[in-house]
């Protein structure tokens, strides 16, 4: 099956490989625990910012709410709880703090640690960029989707309120909300896509093609939703972990939510890698190298004639040594010519 000139089997098969082959399960537990200890001054980021738009804790509030859509019972109540007491609070920071800094530095921990589990995914052996280049790009993929998700809390809250008027007004009554609860979810969708794309294309050390970073955040996204509300009917139907854990069965629930999150994340990571290097492509891109040859924009299977080689560096040959005989000149070797 080609979808947009790709072969989607191949292209499965080598993904679902190199999930395997870069240990993307172990690289998964640990974002898993940066994404739990960056949660919460995420929060104590974010709510500040929507205190700028309206009130804070209905803007909050509305935000949880649309987490408790996916999230299972357990996890969301944790999650209530812990903002309830940590993020409402009297001496909760301001915008501009020293504990909005310390919060924007420990929330930003979760985008360090994908960026190097992407790293991974993309086969680089090292990240060149030197620590406090990596730092401010994470700090400043925190605030990206920070903002992102105050443009889709306001938009939503701000939505309702229009759709209710012109409803009132005009007489569309259930059809317009009904249109309007669309949008939302179609909203809800795009804030994870947006979020997706960011992290696959600022995050790893190779250079992205937008498109590229685009599908793998699709790709994630509709996957991220099959695995949680698959993972939040099992344990509404199925799971016991009160009973097995007593009472940090809701901390199980939730590390166990944020553990399949990342797998999700970094298998989109992994398909993001694969695009990019051109795997079950159905056609090449010109300019590019395949297998040490320069495509010219054909078929896959035939890249090119023209051979690219690295030509041998010179070496000099060492003179004979004995009495009587004269070091004989340097040979350098002339680089293989291009096929």
């Amino acid at each position: 099956m080609l979808i947009k000139n790709h072969r989607v089997g191949p292209l499965a098969k080598k993904t679902l490989r190199e999930v395997l082959d870069d240990n993307v399960l172990g690289l998964a537990a640990q974002t898993a625990y940066y994404f739990f200890f960056s949660l919460f001054p995420f929060f104590l980021f974010l709510a500040p910012l929507l205190s700028l738009v309206g009130d804070k804790r209905e803007t909050f509030t509305f935000l949880l709410e649309q987490l408790q859509r996916a999230v299972p019972a357990e996890a969301y109540a944790l999650v209530a709880g812990i903002v309830q007491s940590v993020v409402f609070t009297d001496d909760a920071p301001g915008l501009i703090s020293i504990g909005a800094l310390l919060a924007i530095w420990s929330g930003s921990n979760v985008f360090s640690a994908l960026m190097d589990a992407l790293n991974t995914a993309y086969d680089l052996p090292s990240d060149p960029r030197p620590w406090w280049k990596k730092k401010l790009i994470a700090i400043a993929c925190l605030i990206g989707v920070g903002f992102l998700f105050v443009f889709a809390t306001v938009t939503m809250l701000a939505g309702g309120n229009i759709v209710d008027a012109l409803s009132d007004r005009l007489g569309i009554g259930g059809i317009g909300r009904l249109v309007w609860t669309t949008l939302q979810y179609a909203l809800a969708l795009g804030l994870l896509v947006g979020t997706g794309w960011i992290v696959y294309y600022f995050l790893p050390a190779a250079p992205q093609h937008k498109r590229h970073a685009l599908v793998g955040s699709v790709v994630a996204t509709a996957l991220w939703v099959v695995v949680t509300l698959g993972f939040r009917f099992y344990v509404q139907n199925f799971g016991s972990y009160n009973k097995t854990y007593g009472t940090i069965g809701a901390v199980i629930v939730l590390l166990t939510w944020m553990y399949l999150s990342m797998v999700v994340l970094l298998i989109g990571g992994e398909l993001a890698s694969e695009l990019r290097i051109g795997t079950g492509a159905a056609k090449t891109r010109a300019g590019h190298l395949y297998d040490g040859r320069l495509s010219t924009g054909g078929p896959a299977d035939r890249p090119s004639v023209d051979s690219v080689q690295r030509p041998n560096p010179p070496r000099t040959e060492r003179p004979a040594s004995g009495p009587g005989r004269a070091p004989s000149p340097a040979y350098v070797a002339r680089p293989p010519r291009a096929d």
